[in-house]
């Protein structure tokens, strides 16, 4: 009996998933039925204990017709986890090895997709900087959720990261002292303004919108980690198409998709401790 009504519930928690998914969706054009379910149900359940409700069906007619509650869970969903050369391996080899084949390309377009509050963009721009190419390159940084573009645009965070951040870039092969980056002012720092004119934040749906067309890099790294599998191939897709012929796509280093050459015979696998892929010459 006790393991009957376990799965009652359990079943009565995904009908209630569904329906939020789907008010979610019809009231405000956000598609998250391909997200990865179990981790989808877990931060969505976390929203009873923040919201004080018994169930999770509760939240639907508040979402419906509260645009400042609809959009806190929406952000549950889609929490950002970015610092400044994260990963500072991957960074290093993006320096060294990346950046100089970019830099045949009499322009340089980047997309990067999942900008959270926009350290990652960044990054980019005093890669390119330090490298001598950011006059001639372009950001487009996109993310789904207006709050975290805003956030970006603003280049602004709490100092106590800074050091953290400091060591990051100097391991990620950083010619000079990260202080020189930013203006520190009471506990925060911000972006010098040099470094945000080449970026430009847009707000993109990877699930509905479509490609951002001729990139010579496209970057979306732990992005995919929570997506279901059709999904992914669908992202996947996209961000290939945006590519133009022989420029680098960069995922997450855990983001390990299964049977990604074989789906997606443009992309030529470069390193897979990196999730390193280039657009064959000879596709479009």
């Amino acid at each position: 009996m006790a393991a009957l009504i376990k799965w009652k519930n359990h079943h009565i928690e995904d009908v209630e998933v569904n329906l939020l998914l789907n008010a979610l969706n019809e009231r405000y054009g956000y598609d998250f039925s391909g997200y990865a379910r179990a981790s989808l149900k877990r931060r969505l359940l976390g929203l009873m204990h923040y919201f004080d409700v018994g169930h999770l069906s509760q939240l639907i007619p508040i979402v419906l017709y509260d645009e400042e509650i609809a959009q806190t869970v929406i952000n549950s969903i889609s929490v950002p986890t970015s610092e400044f050369f994260r990963d500072p391996g991957v960074w290093y080899y993006f320096r060294t090895t990346i950046l100089p084949q970019l830099a045949s390309f009499p322009r340089i377009n980047i997309w990067q997709a999942g900008c959270g509050y926009g350290q990652e963009a960044y990054s980019l721009a005093i890669l390119l900087h330090e490298t001598g190419l950011l006059k001639r390159s372009r950001i487009f940084s996109s993310d789904i959720n207006p709050l975290f573009l805003d956030n970006a645009q603003r280049g602004c965070w709490p100092v106590r990261y800074k050091q953290q951040w400091s060591d990051n870039y100097a391991q990620a092969g950083g010619s000079g002292d990260f202080a020189d980056f930013f203006i520190e002012k009471n506990n925060d720092i911000a972006i010098r303004d040099e470094f945000k004119q080449p970026i430009e934040f847009i707000q993109h749906n990877l699930v509905v919108d479509d490609v951002f067309k001729e990139m010579q890099l496209v970057i979306c790294r732990n992005v995919l980690l929570y997506f279901g599998n059709t999904l992914q191939e669908h992202v996947v897709d996209l961000l290939a198409r945006s590519l133009e012929r022989g420029g680098y796509l960069l995922l997450g280093r855990g983001e390990n998709i299964v049977d990604l050459p074989e789906k997606h015979p443009q992309l030529e696998l470069l390193d897979s401790s990196l999730q390193l892929y280039r657009k064959l010459i000879g596709v479009s």
